[in-house]
């Protein structure tokens, strides 16, 4: 999983290069899981800031709504 990194707060979703993933943290139970960005680009559009995605998230394991975060992790390039 990835370092317990805040998204960058000046990016979009199209910004974003592809060695980058998206994992969001639940704010009750603490529960991680990956987050496909064709998802999040088919709901919400290209465009949408990175530090605005937390907020609309849905914790798939407990269904809490507030206090999520996302997460940036970086795939190794070889």
């Amino acid at each position: 999983m990835p370092r317990e990194n805040a998204a960058d707060y000046g990016s979009t979703l199209e910004l974003l290069p592809e060695w980058y993933v998206l994992v969001a943290k639940c704010g009750a139970c603490r529960h991680q899981g990956r987050i496909d960005r064709r998802m999040i680009a088919k709901t919400c559009g290209w465009g949408v800031h990175l530090n605005s995605i937390g907020a609309t998230l849905k914790c798939s394991r407990c269904g809490n709504r507030e206090g999520n975060n996302l997460l940036l992790g970086r795939l190794p390039r070889d």
